[in-house]
């Protein structure tokens, strides 16, 4: 989240979600998925000297599909005040109901 200071000396949160192509996991899903940063990148994305655009650019390649799982969660995640980590928990579809992703 960054902050963004407004003529008058008021602040404002913001929020940038910077998307790249999709990697094997997220492509039957959608065609972006948000970039991912490697926590040793991050001091360089967050470094305000940084001036290298070609450095900055590589940050912004899809996560290795190795690194990720997909699987079925409840429909819980769809509230926004539901924000804790049974939204992430793994739930099994009867056989005989579709579901909305194939993974």
């Amino acid at each position: 989240m960054g902050w963004l200071e407004e003529r008058r000396g008021q602040w404002i949160k913001t929020c940038s979600i910077l998307t790249t192509t999709p990697n094997a996991v997220t492509s039957s899903v959608h065609d972006r998925m948000p970039v991912i940063l490697h926590p040793e990148n991050y001091d360089l994305w967050l470094d305000p000297g940084m001036t290298n655009v070609q450095a900055v650019s590589e940050l912004l390649k899809p996560l290795d599909a190795t690194s990720m799982r997909c699987y079925p969660v409840s429909t819980r995640v769809n509230r926004v005040e539901n924000d804790d980590n049974e939204c992430s928990r793994r739930v099994e579809f009867p056989a005989d109901q579709d579901t909305l992703f194939s993974c």
